[in-house]
C-alpha cells in the first residue's frame, strides 16, 4: 500500500490481527482451533515484549554505520509515528534486538526524520522491512511476520543462506505457512510456488487443506488468493462446497449423509461458519439459507454473529433476514438495535443501500458512454 493509503493499511491489518478477538465466545460457541494456535504464538510475543530492550533508531547521519559498514546481518524497519501496522510490528521488533546481540543489528528508521534515506531506497510502503548484508540489499518485506520468522531469516543470513531460501524452509512449519498464506501477496506467493510447488495444495498437520483454511480465514488478498488456488486444482472437501457456492452439491450429500450438515473440518470450523465466511466472497448468502434449512446447528462465534448484517449479503425481500435473527445474541449492538425489529430494519438498510450504490454506478457508467 502506497503512503498516501496509510488508512486502508492499517484497516486491512488490523482486520488481519484482530482475528484472535473470536475466541471471546459462549459456552455455545465454536472456537476454530486455528484462532487458538495463532493466540498462543501472538501471547509468546507479548510476553517477551514486556520485558525487552528499545530496537535503537539509525538515522541519515548513522545509517552508513550502522547498516552499510555492518560486518553482520542488518534489519531495518522504515517505519513512522503516524503508521498504525508499525505500532503493531514494535513489539516484536523490539524483542528482536537483545535476541539479536551478537549475531545481527536491527534498527528502525524513522521516514520522517531520515527521508533521505527512504528515497534512497525507494520505500513507498510502510511498514518496509528491509535485509542488509555485506552492506547491500538482501530483501524486503512489508508483511508484518511472527518475531521466529525475522530471527530464522537472520541467522540465515548469518550462515550466507539467502533470506528467500530461509522462507521456503519455513513453509515447511505450520504456524508459518498459515501466516504467510493470509498475510503475503498473491505475487509473492506465486513467485514461492516455483520453489515450493506444494504450498497451495499441501495439507497441514491436523489434516486441514489450504483451502479450507483460506475459505475460513479473512485477508485481504483472500479473493485472488482463491483464484490461484483454485487454478491449482485442489481437492474440494465436504465443507468447502458451501464456501465456494456450491450449495447444491452439498445438500446433495448431506442428504445422503445428515450428519455431514454439522461436521466440523479439521481446524473446527462448521458448515455454517464456512457457509458465512464465503458468502462475502460469493456475494450471495444462498449457501448460508442452505445449511439453516438443512438443519444446522446455530452456534457461531459471537463477533460473527454481530457482524452478520455486514458478512452475509441479502436481498431486501429474502427469508435469511428471518433465518439469522434466531442467531444474533440477545444483547447486541446499541441499544435501539437489540429488538429483532431494529435489528431487521437494520440487516435490510444495508442490502437496500448495497442495491441503491450497484444502481447509481450502473447509472453513471450508461450515462457516461
Amino acid at each position: 500500500m502506497k503512503l498516501y493509503q496509510r488508512p486502508a493499511l492499517l484497516k486491512m491489518l488490523l482486520t488481519y490481527l484482530t482475528i484472535s478477538a473470536w475466541a471471546e465466545t459462549d459456552d455455545q460457541d465454536v472456537v476454530p482451533k486455528v484462532e487458538q494456535d495463532f493466540n498462543l504464538r501472538e501471547g509468546q510475543v507479548s510476553e517477551s515484549s514486556s520485558t525487552a530492550e528499545r530496537v535503537t533508531y539509525t538515522s541519515t547521519d548513522k545509517f552508513e554505520e550502522d547498516v552499510i559498514e555492518s560486518d553482520l546481518p542488518v534489519l531495518v524497519v522504515f517505519t513512522a509515528p503516524w503508521c498504525g501496522p508499525c505500532k503493531i510490528l514494535d513489539p516484536v521488533i523490539e524483542t528482536l534486538m537483545p535476541e539479536m546481540s551478537g549475531e545481527a543489528g536491527v534498527f528502525k528508521l524513522d521516514t520522517d526524520v531520515s527521508p533521505e534515506i527512504s528515497s534512497k531506497f525507494n520505500v513507498t510502503r510502510l511498514p518496509t522491512i528491509v535485509y542488509f548484508n555485506e552492506g547491500q540489499e538482501s530483501y524486503r518485506m512489508s508483511t508484518i511476520y511472527p518475531r521466529d520468522a525475522y530471527i530464522n531469516c537472520l541467522q540465515g543470513l548469518n550462515q550466507n543462506i539467502f533470506v528467500e531460501e530461509s522462507i521456503v524452509r519455513l513453509l515447511d512449519e505450520d504456524w508459518f505457512r498459515r501466516h504467510f498464506l493470509v498475510t503475503e501477496e498473491v505475487e509473492t506467493i506465486e513467485k514461492y510456488l516455483e520453489t515450493y510447488p506444494d504450498l497451495l495444495t499441501k495439507n497441514f498437520d491436523n489434516g486441514q487443506s489450504p483451502i479450507s483454511f483460506i475459505l475460513n480465514y479473512p485477508s485481504n488478498t483472500r479473493r485472488d488468493l482463491m483464484e490461484l488456488v483454485l487454478s491449482q486444482a485442489p481437492e474440494i472437501r465436504t465443507n468447502d462446497l458451501v464456501g465456494l457456492g456450491r450449495c447444491e452439491e452439498f445438500k446433495q450429500i448431506v442428504e445422503n449423509n445428515p450428519d455431514a450438515i454439522n461436521r466440523p473440518d479439521p481446524d473446527g470450523n462448521t458448515p455454517l461458519f464456512t457457509a458465512i465466511m464465503g458468502s462475502s466472497l460469493q456475494e450471495s448468502g444462498e449457501c448460508v439459507g442452505t445449511v439453516l434449512e438443512l438443519g444446522a446447528e446455530r452456534s457461531l462465534p459471537n463477533t460473527i454473529r454481530n457482524s452478520l448484517g455486514e458478512l452475509v449479503p441479502f436481498r431486501p425481500d429474502n427469508k435469511l433476514v428471518e433465518e439469522l435473527l434466531d442467531i444474533l445474541p440477545k444483547k447486541w449492538g446499541p441499544k435501539w438495535y437489540n429488538d429483532e425489529v431494529g435489528v431487521k430494519n437494520r440487516m435490510l438498510f444495508m442490502e437496500m443501500y448495497k442495491v441503491r450504490n450497484v444502481r447509481s454506478e450502473e447509472l453513471i457508467a450508461s450515462r457516461a458512454q
